[in-house]
C-alpha cells in the first residue's frame, strides 16, 4: 500500500520507477505520477538526455489542451515494483516527473483509494 503525494493539490498517486536504456545501460530513478487518463507514458526531456535515448519513431499526440503535435518516441525499459517492462515506447515533455500511462499501468492491478489517500499496485 502506498500513500498519495499530499505536497501537491489535489493529492495524487506517485511512486518511484527506474528507467533504463538497454543499448547503453544508463539508468535513472524518478518519481512517476500514475495517470490512467494518459494512453502513453511520458518522460521528462532531461531524462531522455540523461539516458542518451535515441528516437525510434514519431507519434501524433495531443494533451489535455487538445493541441496536436508530432513528437519523437523513444524505447525504454521500466522497472516498477520489481516488475520489468521492456521496450516501452514513450515520448517526452518539459516536466520534472514521469507520467505513467496506461501503456504501463495496464500490466498491473491498480486500486486507488482517494478517501484514504492510498493506492495499491500489484503485479498479477
Amino acid at each position: 500500500m502506498y500513500r498519495y503525494d499530499t505536497s501537491i493539490e489535489p493529492p495524487a498517486a506517485y511512486l518511484t520507477v527506474q528507467m533504463t536504456n538497454l543499448d547503453t545501460g544508463a539508468s535513472i530513478r524518478l518519481p512517476a505520477k500514475l495517470d490512467s487518463g494518459a494512453a502513453m507514458s511520458v518522460l521528462p526531456q532531461t531524462a531522455i538526455a540523461d539516458l542518451a535515448l535515441e528516437p525510434v519513431g514519431d507519434i501524433l499526440a495531443s494533451g489535455y489542451d487538445h493541441k496536436t503535435a508530432l513528437l519523437p518516441t523513444y524505447s525504454v525499459t521500466f522497472e516498477v515494483e520489481d516488475y520489468t517492462l521492456q521496450d516501452v515506447e514513450v515520448t517526452a515533455s518539459p516536466r520534472r516527473d514521469v507520467l505513467l500511462g496506461r501503456d504501463v499501468l495496464n500490466h498491473f492491478i491498480l486500486t486507488l483509494n482517494g478517501k484514504d489517500l492510498t493506492f495499491d499496485l500489484k503485479d498479477p
